[in-house]
């Protein structure tokens, strides 16, 4: 048994002041959360954070653990040795659990390197600790599509359905189809569609019948309201592109709500270095509006606030990895900017908590502070309810009921 005190809490949901003891088993669970600071039996280790919150670990449900949080990263990806590839996701990893991440889902795998490790990870072959790892495989997308070089371009039904039953064989944690083009990959067409209507809606229905979840890579509004209509499970980015910028309307916005779908995926402004490197349809929408980096910023804001206001489900998902402006472990950005979208502190720190736990199907075991539920707890310097820079000053670090830092 291990307790943790702390004099704040945000238990996933909402917070609680005046002082919260939590009580860790040796199965690595919560075993009880009491309010206030009890008297304890002596033989139970106590580690006191008087000025300090107390929250379930992070989770962060749109990484790229192949990717090495730099410049040009995805580029980079094709040209690695399994070697190679297998540091660079253990880096991501040591960055992501230091910053308070003890989950996440990887939505961009290449090949299945991530696969491997997630499967080395529930077998116990590992050395050192790390989050939870749950895995796509590569994403599935058209020929030549946006991320190709990752090994998942399908052609067809046929095409398709064998890709499904591979992932189904690997035993993915979800899958992710990429509906629309991206601005990493030149050449794709990021304001328009992937797939027919007819390929996406018996891709999802291939991966439901499995019983897998589908989240769709969207840029494009026409890409989005396709996804909205066969009913995936969640939706990356859901910028709602179109060739004069964002466009969204109340009944997409209420069909996202209807389906219950998850919207993250760097809910955040695109890194200027990606817009640099923006394709060129994208680049003369701009300058065609006029828009620049900073009024992207706005654009975006904007959008996620209209949004949030409506209902629409957000995971803090961060797209971690792909540069150095969100590599691996600065998901406490991605909760800022909701914030700053309008989004409440408690509703921003549960989309990276519980409501990330439930996109993930973890919802049972992770993301609230409640007896039975994993240990994966993290402590941060300060007042998060004022003060939301505090998530990024990091004091502790439980994983499992083992403290790691």
């Amino acid at each position: 048994m291990l307790a943790i005190r702390a004099m704040r809490m945000f238990d996933g949901e909402c917070f609680a002041t005046g002082g919260v003891t939590l009580l860790i088993d040796d199965h690595g669970r919560i075993a009880e959360v009491e309010q206030g600071l009890p008297d304890l039996p002596e033989n139970v280790p106590v580690i006191d954070h008087p000025d300090a919150t107390v929250l379930p670990g992070l989770i962060d449900t749109h990484v790229h653990l192949v990717t090495d949080s730099e410049v040009g990263a995805l580029d980079r990806v094709a040209g690695y040795s399994d070697a190679e590839l297998d540091a660079v996701i253990t880096e991501g990893l040591r960055r992501q659990l230091l910053a308070g991440v003890t989950t996440v889902r990887d939505l961009g795998d290449r090949r299945f390197n991530v696969v491997d490790r997630r499967d080395r990870q529930r077998a116990g072959r590992l050395s050192e600790p790390e989050p939870t790892i749950l895995a796509s495989g590569p994403p599935v997308t058209s020929t030549r599509g946006h991320c190709h070089y990752m090994g998942g371009e399908v052609s067809g039904a046929d095409g398709i359905a064998a890709a499904i039953d591979v992932r189904v064989q690997r035993g993915v944690d979800i899958v992710k189809v990429m509906a629309s083009g991206g601005m990493g990959t030149l050449g794709t067409d990021i304001l328009g569609t992937q797939f027919s209507i007819e390929e996406m809606r018996f891709l999802v229905e291939r991966a439901h019948a499995a019983g897998l979840p589908v989240t769709a890579h969207a840029h494009s509004l026409s890409a989005v309201q396709q996804v909205v209509e066969v009913g995936v499970d969640g939706i990356e980015h859901c910028s709602c592109l179109t060739p004069t910028g964002p466009t969204v309307g109340d009944e997409l916005l209420d069909s996202l709500v209807a389906g219950g779908i998850f919207v993250g995926g760097a809910l955040g402004s695109p890194p200027e270095a990606v817009l640099d490197k923006a394709p060129a349809q994208i680049r003369a929408m701009m300058a065609q509006r006029g828009i620049t980096f900073e009024s992207v910023r706005s654009l975006v804001l904007e959008l996620r606030g209209r949004m949030y206001r409506r209902g629409v489900r957000f995971v803090a998902g961060a797209d971690s990895g792909i540069s150095s402006e969100v590599a691996h472990g600065l998901m406490h950005r991605a909760v800022s900017f909701f914030v700053e979208a309008g989004a409440s502190t408690a509703d921003a720190l549960a989309s990276a908590t519980s409501v990330s736990a439930q996109a993930c199907g973890l919802g049972n075991r992770k993301g609230l502070l409640r007896r039975g539920y994993d240990a994966d707890i993290i402590v941060v310097n300060g007042d998060l309810r004022t003060d939301g820079a505090a998530l990024s000053d990091v004091r502790s670090v439980v994983l499992g009921g083992s403290v790691i830092r």
